[in-house]
């Protein structure tokens, strides 16, 4: 999801259109950078937070379950193992890690981020879900907590201002022999 390049272009307009929704729910495309550079420039991790909420300038985000470095860990591994054709975070069956990683996948399952903006002015906010569990041997991370949280600011500014380019058709053009 990191690699800008790698995701195809219908999902990009997908990603594009969603995080313009969400930017425009903080304020704008600009607020919603710095609620991800502030992410960004938070350490330790802010998921690991106690209080499982962090400040940004025009706001706070809230979620409802803390988070323990052991999980996180385990969660960063596992996205790592993941391939373009399988998106899937749990472990085979046969994997010596598969306990651990279904454990951590119970433990994080229903995590869920709301984003709650100081004023109206501001934006409205919005929640998103960390995971989408379609069946208990799939368990497939949210794009956008993806983006939020663990992709790079420059992959996220890509998408915010992704516009798709109309394929040209190159038939005028002499070919020699």
């Amino acid at each position: 999801m990191c690699r800008f390049n790698q995701i195809n272009n219908d999902e990009k307009i997908l990603l594009h259109d969603q995080l313009l929704a969400y930017a425009a729910a903080v304020g704008g495309k600009n607020s919603f950078l710095k609620l991800i550079e502030t992410i960004k420039k938070t350490t330790p991790n802010p998921l690991l937070s106690k209080t499982s909420l962090l400040r940004f300038p025009k706001g706070i985000i809230k979620w409802n379950k803390s988070i323990h470095r052991d999980n996180l860990t385990l969660l960063s591994i596992q996205m790592k193992n993941r391939s373009e054709e399988n998106q899937n975070l749990m472990a085979p069956k046969e994997h010596r890690t598969y306990k651990d990683v279904t454990n951590m996948l119970r433990a994080l399952g229903t995590l869920s981020f709301t984003v709650i903006m100081n004023t109206e002015a501001d934006g409205k906010g919005f929640e998103i879900k960390a995971f989408d569990m379609p069946d208990s041997e799939t368990t497939l991370m949210n794009p956008f907590f993806e983006i939020i949280f663990f992709c790079p600011v420059n992959t996220t500014k890509k998408l915010l201002n992704f516009e798709e380019k109309e394929s040209t058709d190159n038939t005028d053009s002499i070919e020699e022999d």
